[in-house]
């Protein structure tokens, strides 16, 4: 008997590793699986950043930032002849190349523009421009297929496709339309695709097209493009093996040999994003200008003489951003300067066959399991533990020293799994799962709703019903500079000290608490339970929040704080409308939170209350609903604007305070703020901006006077009638301002 038995034991740990390897491989291409593992792939990008060698020095990254806006004037209007003039000037200081991230797809009203730069373009050698290829096939309205136009064939026909590539061209990015350069640029300049698609795991751009399909041909992307303009060759010289490499002859007499998948991918091999020192255009254009009158070349510049000088877009509001393993938004050309350097210093990622990877794992899942079948149970979960540990330690350390990438999740979740097997531990393990899921929900939520789970008997359901609700969205204004200057224990310290005042307040006041997402705290009033007046009731809740800053700042001088913190300001938006509230999330994981339109407004008017230099900003709604309950606050309305994401308008309001304790001169800048912004409606600028100017001196919030003050409504609004005045809108302007940032 106990013969069999123990030959059921060797049966078992002889199939068990097979079992779950074969599983593994199942499971290796979904979406929770390559989530979890970008997860750890961004953490060793992270986690070598320090030592990140420079980038290659024949890159130079040119922004058209915020700088550049205000001098030149919004994106939109920009004319293509600021570019001529932008690469005439550079002529002073030729560059070795000239790429444009950018498309130019569309003729400009003024064709003498387009010609200005053609004519910049084609007197610069080595220039190149974006396209971007539709991979989808599409449709007018009436149903009609588009096609390439007349136009698109001529710029196609100035764009050398790469003839000399091997393998299944389908399998390429590409489809039948595209957004080429008109056809006097595409014939004036070089052109590379610039689409590199991001994932559809965590939208990050973690690969990128090297070549494209387009008509049936075969095209390079931008960063391709570059290297053979670099290296002076032509087309029929580039050989593109899919599923390989492309080999790109060097001038020196080697070639380039760059890995790509069988679809023409190539994977990033990122490198930390902020080594790549973004000169602002229009400063750069001023400082060429400088120099061809005498001025020395500042040493803190790069030469831009005979570099690889790529422009892009990098000031907060473009579209041209995305994210990247360092943050969530970074200009995206920066992506494309990161492959060119990837490329330029041969620094490409190793990864290895999955299948490769299962046989090792299975082979030391057998060592192992053997080795361990008769050992005691400490010493049986202990070596496994040091093996999972060794493995990520050489997994990150083969990252850092050599850019080898080995997968994490699988092999430790898999190893993992096959020993808890072995030792019968799935019974406590499957407790202590349910006690962390019960103390994970319970920390997300108010503890009455946890009694209502708890009472019901029922294990908490994903799902969720519509009610009326208000939302409020807390956020702590400058918070990344505080970690600059606390040390992480001081800054903990704080964040409980903090979050649990304003925490309190918002519980004791009805609300819930939805979340906290760093220092933000999401809440919501009406909601598990229905609550009367819930949004007058988040107004106060706001009023007290903000009146225990100041208490909790005047604490934090008395205790000595750095400066910064006893000048923390808390930044509130709330909105009121319906929501759907609920368990959200996967099965495995959720929270009781909200979703919504009107969640995402709220999340909105907090933020769009920094544009504003106000600290609770309020919808419509909210003003509306609290005033029908008691009518004792005094609010003032802002503005009437449509945020980002939406289409439609709202009417914004700042709270000030309860009406017995806001003194005169905020009474009188309210009422001087509302008459300018009538006349400003009226488009009678010059008495605005006067009217503005006058409510300004008597702004609750002055940045000449206060900390941390950066502007106040009546700036702002100023310096939109100036700008109104300047430029003056469409006949049917109705006063609604589009936000341009989150």
């Amino acid at each position: 008997m106990a013969g069999k038995s123990n030959s059921r034991s060797k049966l078992a740990l002889i199939v068990a590793p097979a079992a779950i390897a074969i599983l593994m491989g199942a499971i290796w291409p979904t979406e929770f699986i390559r989530e979890l593992e970008n997860m750890t792939i961004d953490w060793r990008f992270k986690t070598r950043a320090d030592s990140d060698p420079a980038p290659d020095a024949k890159i130079a990254l040119v922004g058209i930032g915020d700088f550049s806006l205000e001098n030149i004037g919004r994106w939109q209007d920009w004319g293509r002849n600021v570019h001529g003039e932008f690469i005439n000037a550079l002529t002073y200081r030729p560059p070795q190349l000239v790429i444009f991230d950018l498309l130019f797809p569309e003729p400009s009203r003024n064709r003498d523009e387009d010609l200005v730069f053609a004519d910049a373009l084609a007197a610069l050698p080595g220039s190149i421009t974006g396209m971007n290829v539709h991979p989808e096939i599409r449709y007018t309205s009436e149903g009609v297929k588009i096609i390439l136009s007349e136009a698109e064939r001529q710029s196609l026909g100035n764009i050398s496709d790469l003839p000399r590539v091997s393998g299944e061209i389908s399998k390429l990015h590409g489809g039948e339309t595209a957004d080429l350069p008109i056809p006097v640029i595409a014939e004036s300049s070089y052109t590379g695709s610039v689409y590199f698609p991001p994932s559809d795991i965590d939208g990050m751009r973690r690969e990128i097209p090297l070549v494209v399909r387009l008509d049936g041909k075969v095209y390079p992307s931008l960063v391709l493009q570059i290297i053979m303009q670099k290296e002076g060759v032509k087309p029929e010289e580039v050989i593109v093996d899919l599923g390989a490499t492309i080999s790109v002859p060097k001038r020196d007499g080697g070639t380039w040999q760059i890995p790509i998948d069988d679809r023409g991918f190539h994977y990033l091999n990122y490198r930390d994003t902020t080594r790549f020192n973004i000169i602002d255009y229009f400063a750069l254009f001023v400082q060429i200008n400088k120099s061809e009158s005498g001025a020395p070349w500042p040493e803190k510049l790069p030469p831009i003489q005979d570099q690889i000088v790529i422009v892009g877009q990098s000031a907060t509001g473009l579209s041209d951003f995305g994210p990247t393993p360092y943050r969530a938004e970074d200009p995206l050309f920066t992506v494309q300067a990161t492959a060119l350097d990837s490329i330029l210093r041969e620094d490409y990622i190793t990864r290895f066959s999955r299948w490769i990877i299962l046989v090792v794992w299975t082979i030391i899942a057998w060592a192992t399991l053997f080795l361990l079948r008769n050992a005691p149970i400490g010493i049986a979960i202990t070596v496994p533990v040091l093996i999972t540990g060794l493995f990520v330690f050489v997994a990150f350390l083969f990252f850092t020293r050599g850019s080898f990438l080995l997968p994490i999740i699988l092999p430790v979740a898999g190893f993992v799994i096959v020993h808890t097997f072995m030792i019968g531990d799935r019974l406590a393990l499957e407790l202590k799962e349910k006690k962390y899921i019960r103390a994970v929900f319970g920390s997300y939520v108010a503890p009455d709703i946890v009694n209502q789970i708890i009472s019901s008997g029922k294990t908490p359901e994903l799902g969720g019903e519509n009610v009326n609700i208000t939302i409020l969205f807390s956020d702590i204004q400058g918070f990344s500079t505080f970690s600059e200057q606390l040390t992480p224990e001081a800054l903990v310290e704080l964040m409980v000290e903090y979050l649990s005042a304003l925490t309190d307040i918002l519980i004791d006041s009805g609300g819930t608490l939805d979340k906290y997402i760093g220092d933000a705290i999401d809440a919501m009033f009406g909601a598990p339970l229905p609550l009367e007046g819930h949004a007058y009731k988040g107004v106060i809740a706001a009023i007290e929040m903000q009146r225990k800053q100041i208490e909790l700042d005047e604490f934090w001088r008395r205790e000595g704080h750095p400066e910064i913190v006893h000048q923390m300001r808390t930044r509130i938006g709330l909105n009121t409308g319906a929501a759907v509230v609920g368990n959200m999330g996967s099965k495995r994981r959720f929270n009781y939170t909200m979703m919504g339109d009107s969640v995402n407004l709220g999340a909105r008017c907090e933020s769009a209350a920094k544009s504003y230099g106000v600290y609770t900003m309020i919808t419509e709604d909210t003003y509306k609903e609290a005033r029908e309950v008691q009518d004792d606050i005094v609010y003032r309305f802002l503005d009437q604007i449509i945020v980002q994401g939406r289409s439609l308008p709202v009417k914004i309001y700042e709270v000030f305070e309860q009406r017995d304790r806001v003194d005169a001169d905020s009474l009188a800048c309210i009422e001087i703020y509302e008459e300018a912004y009538r006349t400003y409606l009226n488009r009678d600028w010059d008495k605005a901006i006067s009217l503005f100017e006058k409510s300004s001196l008597i702004e609750p919030f002055q940045p000449d006077r206060d900390a941390g003050i950066k502007t106040n409504p009546s700036r702002v609004m100023m310096a939109r009638c100036g700008v109104m005045k300047v430029s003056p809108p469409e006949e049917d302007w109705d006063g609604v301002y589009r936000m341009t940032t989150k």
